[in-house]
């Protein structure tokens, strides 16, 4: 489980290289929450399950003070680089984002990148306390997570992408239990070294689905308002692909 984190980590960034290239206009949409939605001056950020610190780098090189966190240190390890190498000053700790240890000390929370989609109703309940914890009063949460329904082909996807030396190979596949609202997100990832070396890692995990109404049920038992917006724009839309979750305190 979770070898996208751990022995992948160090090709994340080239996996999601496309991704990467749209997280400006995420973080403008993000900005614009932060200015319409929260009841104080978003100035600290809590970046929950921040990975290899693509979002959290942007929030940084726009000026706010941002803590990444993140369960696996191997991916804040390419995280910390990247840090380093563009100049950022950037707290990057390894922890729990149900077992947060902040006590109101952030104007904001957020969690890209679909990462909402790894807990379990319970899970979720408890994610949203910890969130609540950590937020100042005022404070707002921001999370992403897709529409399964417009998770395109059952697969299989096959695509390429590059790192300075080597070829990635991926291939993707889902499988969905509605009844047990469950996605097996299944990646196989082959890479290809210039002498001719191939590697080859398969991904196996299971995600939770939600919808727009079942997220913000349970997001209102812990904030005192609950938004759910369609991508990129504060409103929420009948064919939106992707939503997110705005939860003030």
């Amino acid at each position: 489980m979770h070898e996208l984190y751990t022995v992948l980590a160090e090709y994340y960034d080239a996996i999601y290289r496309r991704r990467a290239e749209r997280v400006g206009d995420e973080i403008d949409f993000v900005e614009e929450i932060f200015k319409g939605d929260a009841k104080r001056e978003v100035k600290k950020i809590l970046d929950l399950a921040c990975g290899t610190g693509i979002p959290t780098l942007e929030l940084a090189k726009r000026g706010y003070e941002v803590v990444g966190m993140d369960l696996h240190e191997e991916m804040l390890e390419v995280a910390k680089r990247k840090a380093k190498r563009e100049g950022l000053t950037i707290e990057f700790i390894q922890g729990d984002a149900l077992e947060v240890n902040f006590e109101q000390e952030f104007d904001a929370v957020t969690m890209f990148f679909s990462s909402i989609m790894y807990f379990d109703e319970k899970n979720l309940k408890k994610l949203f306390n910890s969130v609540i914890k950590a937020l100042k009063p005022g404070g707002v949460f921001v999370a992403d997570f897709p529409c399964w329904f417009y998770g395109g082909s059952d697969g299989p996807i096959v695509w390429d992408e590059s790192t300075d030396e080597e070829k990635l190979v991926i291939t993707d596949w889902r499988i969905v239990e509605p009844g047990l609202q469950k996605l097996h997100f299944k990646r196989l990832v082959q890479i290809l070294k210039p002498n001719g070396e191939t590697k080859s890692f398969f991904v196996d995990d299971i995600l939770n689905i939600y919808t727009p109404r079942e997220i913000r049920l349970l997001a209102k038992e812990s904030f005192n308002d609950v938004k759910i917006y369609g991508h990129l724009k504060r409103r929420l839309d009948p064919n939106d692909r992707r939503y997110w979750l705005i939860g003030i305190k």
